[in-house]
């Protein structure tokens, strides 16, 4: 398993969730079973180029962003490795409170003692 299909996997179901849809509703506008949906959200399959296309279409984000290439601004990309290590917890949190997040961190790291 590689980095994207894991980064795949957290932004299909943070953006599916964003924009308040189910897996069978996201399903039936793709053309696609509920259980591909699910499959996909758990990293046990990938969807083909031409239906992660479709799916950076509908999300209204690049192909690039659904797999981890791009991420969507300065701060989400300060906190990536955050919200990864998190499971996705980071996504719903308001700009606001990721920037208290990063100050945090940046808080403890300067406390660190040489």
């Amino acid at each position: 398993v590689c980095s994207s299909d894991l980064v795949l996997k957290i932004r299909l179901k943070e953006l599916r969730e964003k924009k308040g849809i189910s897996q069978y509703k996201l399903a039936s506008d793709l053309g696609v079973s509920q259980s591909t949906v699910g499959m996909w959200e758990s990293g046990k399959n990938r969807p083909e180029a031409a239906t992660l296309a479709a799916l950076a279409d509908y999300f209204e984000v690049s192909v690039d962003y659904l797999l981890g290439r791009q991420p969507p601004s300065t701060l989400d990309r300060q906190l990536e490795g955050v919200d990864f290590a998190l499971y996705g917890e980071v996504h719903d949190l308001s700009d606001e409170e990721k920037q208290d997040i990063l100050d945090y961190i940046r808080f403890k790291k300067a406390q660190r003692k040489p």
